[in-house]
């Protein structure tokens, strides 16, 4: 099989087909609406384990660092004392599923960055106008997530979370370590990245349809790796229907 690399038109084709996708959240699930719930349980219920939320509230959780992997978080609950308001960046968000049904329960104020133009304006003009009039929601970005940049932006040292959900499969491996690597200017001191991802047991699985990939867990870590990240925990999805990929978080 042909590696997405190999294929220029890998990124714009992916932007075509999201142009074409209901902005819904039968649409941002494919479908699978009755996803959503399950997922945002599962997601509050992870995230509980590393912060503390204005409101009490399991994703891959990553923090930057080199070095070794430890499974048991052994540190303080996020945000650290004298941080001020908690800040998470919402990746691929769509039209703010994840933000109104997870993030802005967890977090003070939720930022978030999107490539297609007609999600982004159903985030800012409907899905979520009421989070982004009370504060809840600061800005709204739209680009690919292989063009983010933190460093010399006002997103530098911004967020105690970055949350990539259901995205990094539109990168190719390499930009998705640069983007990695670009997400530490991002963070605050002891910020961390959480990835909830699809899974393939073997390699990885193309979707020449959405210009995606789904990655096995052993390629994922690998590139957890390559990009300087300490693994700290990791909890597979449950509660969806048999016959899907599994979900990591």
């Amino acid at each position: 099989m042909e590696q997405p690399e190999q294929n220029p038109g890998w990124y714009t084709d992916a932007q075509k087909y999201w142009d074409n996708v209901p902005a819904t959240i039968n649409g941002m699930l494919g479908g699978l609406g009755q996803l959503a719930r399950p997922d945002a349980v599962a997601s509050l219920r992870f995230l509980s384990e590393y912060v503390t939320p204005p409101t009490s509230s399991t994703t891959t959780s990553i923090q930057a660092s080199d070095s070794s992997s430890d499974s048991s978080p052994k540190r303080p609950k996020l945000p650290l004392p004298g941080a001020g308001p908690s800040r998470v960046l919402d990746c691929g968000a769509g039209i703010g599923r994840v933000t109104k049904q997870v993030l802005s329960k967890a977090f003070d104020h939720v930022d978030l960055v999107e490539n297609s133009k007609a999600f982004v304006d159903k985030a800012k003009e409907e899905y979520l106008k009421e989070e982004i009039e009370s504060g809840k929601v600061t800005e709204v970005r739209q680009a690919g997530l292989q063009n983010v940049t933190f460093e010399g932006t006002s997103w530098e040292g911004r967020f105690d979370v970055i949350w990539c959900q259901w995205v990094l499969g539109h990168l190719h491996d390499n930009d998705l370590i640069a983007f990695f690597q670009r997400c530490k200017k991002g963070l605050k001191p002891g910020g961390m990245i959480f990835v909830k991802e699809n899974n393939a047991k073997v390699g990885f699985v193309i979707d020449e349809d959405d210009s995606s990939m789904t990655r096995s867990d052993e390629l994922l870590k690998e590139i957890f790796v390559k990009a300087g990240l300490r693994l700290l925990r990791d909890e597979v999805q449950k509660g969806f229907p048999p016959g899907l990929f599994a979900v990591k978080m």
